[in-house]
């Protein structure tokens, strides 16, 4: 196979090769023949070239002429005086004709200056550093300079420098800050002297409203009055004062409203200046949704819509409460896109107008996987987004690996009832082989939940799963299995608070959990117990680093005519997404006999990572980290004593559906029987 590569610029030079192709770039012969360089002396001419190398480049591919050897000049005396050489002169000529012609450019450096010693004074609420860092921050950032290294003296750069020293002092309240610069030449160095009159910083004193034209708007008054006043006070107060006072408005139905902040002197308190803030609006009419009008549905029925947007129909017109009903479809996955506007009818009424682009409503799909614990796996999907063309959702799933395989299909409504409240609810059947045992398990699960908070990222939720499992063929001995044949049924509740960036991958926030459940004869459970569980995660970015911090803890505790917490109930810890020097469900209390764990009524998992992005790879990172937790047995001793130990490395590649993990966790405590390490190769995140 032949392959040939054509580039436009004639100065590159390719070598084509038969069956791929060689790049070679640089200048070919003869190239630097029509712009040549002299009269310089600190610096090189193949420097000079760099700093005018795209009029070179335009040069040798038009033609020499007298324009273009006049703007030459022009760009290389500019670039001259931006590198320190302020007196810097370029004059031009061009010499030959035709293809011959050529550019010839005769540069006088005149004398190089650079930045000497920056003294500061009369600053009080900025340190020198951050005066002096603002003055050089135009040259520093056009130079890609890093910190410390000598800087050229450029006087445009220092004068917005300057500039900016003083539009910071006017962020910080000090509105009438003046900054002089005085510039005094010593050799090839300019010192300067920096001289800062901050005068008297300034607050926002009393805040004038004009009448609200609902009660909604004048309880946003009080609340944006006790958010502004005594606040420092810049210039962008009342632009921000006035955008929070028309959103209110736009909230309680007023549409069209016009709102403008002006600023008023209000004398000397406290010894700060007091700026007053008048607001002026013109609120216009109130917008009332009068009727719904759906375009783009196909699958999805009108009558879901109608419902939907209910709440917004026959009241004043709300953009939050209105994107917050968008958001919830969006959720659903059912619809690509979802956009709303207000239409105008000419009878003066207004209708919101909804227009929708569906998504796929069916889908099919296969994975596959490998876990240590799990070995190889593969699983079938089919997920239904608009059952009864309602959008409910139903998912199934069945699921093969080398432990046994289990399917389950599972019902979603978001709007239970035409309810705030979701509800969920499915059957599964499993058959595996764990360490030491295998089970059969069968029965179903329900929840009823609610999501609140201004983002709906808080919820509480009922819950309960009722279930009868069968475990045989145990090589663990009887009196650490407790029953192997029982009936089950808890019932409880759950609390979420997430503060996540994002749930799938988070980098900054916190989340907190926490569930009680029990089971209890009352329900028609053959085993009695009672169940705790808590989980905290906190998530913190550092430049393109992240570290995360997690702690989880739970414990059951038998009640009623329940002696023993059957096994198949126990917590067990180790592994991938616990402690990492471990293999999957190996720490703790083990049977004599057989030396398979036996799991306990008491669990704590400690992690803390710091994830490092590597440039080498889009994608790829670098992770240590360090694991601790303890395995409990009988719930009476439960404590933080005997904990257990990881430390380790780990690469985590991100794909679109979650992080692909390789790790190596390593046991620093090392007792009998117990690993020196462990590698894992897992899929999402532990915590």
């Amino acid at each position: 196979m032949r392959l040939r590569l054509r580039i436009p610029n004639p100065n590159l030079a390719t070598l084509v090769v038969a069956g791929g192709i060689v790049f070679g770039f640089g200048l070919v012969a003869g190239a630097a023949d029509k712009v040549s360089i002299e009269g310089l002396s600190s610096v090189s001419p193949a420097q000079a070239r760099i700093w005018i190398a795209s009029q070179i480049q335009f040069v040798e591919s038009a033609g020499v002429s007298r324009a273009r050897a006049d703007d030459l000049a022009f760009f290389l005396e500019n670039s001259m005086r931006e590198q320190g050489y302020s007196e810097a002169t370029v004059d031009w000529k061009v010499e030959g004709e035709g293809e011959s012609a050529r550019i010839l450019l005769t540069a006088s450096e005149g004398g190089s200056v650079v930045v000497g010693d920056i003294a500061v004074e009369g600053n009080v609420a900025l340190e020198d550093a951050a005066v002096i860092e603002l003055l050089t921050s135009t040259t520093v950032k056009r130079l890609k300079k890093d910190a410390g290294e000598t800087l050229p003296y450029v006087r445009q750069d220092i004068e917005q420098g300057r500039a900016k020293v003083v539009a910071f002092y006017k962020l910080l309240g000090f509105r009438n800050a003046t900054v002089a610069l005085d510039k005094k030449i010593e050799g090839s160095r300019a010192n300067l002297s920096v001289t800062v009159i901050e005068g008297t910083g300034a607050k926002v004193g009393k805040i004038t409203f004009p009448d609200p034209p609902s009660p909604e708007v004048g309880k946003a008054f009080e609340e944006i009055t006790a958010e502004f006043t005594g606040r420092t006070y810049s210039g962008a107060v009342p632009g921000n004062l006035s955008s929070r006072v028309r959103s209110a408005a736009v909230d309680a139905g007023f549409f069209n409203a016009k709102v403008t902040a002006e600023e008023q002197e209000g004398g000397l308190f406290a010894g700060a200046d007091q700026v007053d803030i008048v607001v002026i609006a013109e609120w216009g009419g109130s917008v009332e949704i009068a009727g719904l009008r759906v375009h783009g549905n196909k699958k999805v029925k009108s009558i879901f819509f109608d419902k939907h947007f209910a709440d917004l129909v026959d009241r004043p017109y709300s953009p939050s409460e209105s994107n917050e009903a968008v958001n919830e479809l969006l959720q659903t996955g059912a619809f690509e896109t979802v956009r709303t506007d207000v239409v105008e009818q000419d009878d003066g009424t207004y209708l919101l107008d909804v227009e929708v682009e569906e998504g796929y409503s069916r889908t099919l799909g296969v994975y596959g996987g490998f876990t240590n614990y799990e070995g190889p796996l593969a699983g079938f999907e089919f997920r239904h987004l608009n059952l009864f063309g309602m959008v409910r959702k139903i998912d199934s799933t069945i699921e093969v690996s080398k432990r046994g395989a289990r399917g389950e299909i599972d019902y979603t409504d978001p709007w239970f009832l035409d309810s705030s409240f979701q509800f969920s609810g499915g059957l599964f059947a499993l058959n595996r082989a764990e360490e030491g045992y295998e089970k059969f398990k069968t029965g179903g699960r329900y929840e009823f939940s609610r999501r609140f908070g201004s983002k709906k990222q808080d919820s509480i939720a009922l819950f309960g799963e009722a279930a009868y499992t069968d475990v045989h063929d145990a090589e663990i001995a009887p009196v650490f299995l407790g029953d192997t044949e029982y009936l089950s049924h808890q019932l409880g509740f759950s609390f979420t608070h997430d503060r996540r960036d994002d749930p799938r991958r988070p980098r900054k926030g916190y989340i907190a959990q926490t569930s009680l459940s029990a089971a209890s004869s009352a329900l028609g459970s053959e085993v009695e117990y009672l169940k705790a569980t808590g989980r905290l995660g906190y998530y913190l970015p550092v430049g393109e680093h992240t570290l995360r911090l997690g702690a989880r803890a739970g414990m059951i505790s038998a009640m009623g005519d329940t002696d023993d917490i059957p096994i198949d109930l126990r917590f067990f810890n180790g592994g991938h997404t616990s402690v990492r020097s471990f293999q999957e469900r190996s720490m703790g209390l083990r049977d004599p006999e057989s030396g398979y764990a036996v799991g306990g009524n008491f669990h704590t998992v400690f992690n803390a990572e710091y994830e490092i992005p590597l440039d080498a790879v889009n994608g790829l990172s670098f992770v240590p980290f360090a694991d601790a937790g303890n395995l409990v047995y009988d719930d009476s001793d439960a404590s933080l004593d005997d904990l257990r130990y990881a430390l380790g490395l780990g690469l985590r590649y991100e794909t679109p559906i979650g992080p692909i993990r390789a790790e190596y966790g390593y046991n620093p405590d090392q007792r009998p029987g117990e690993p020196q390490g462990t590698f894992h190769v897992g899929f999402g995140l532990g915590y």
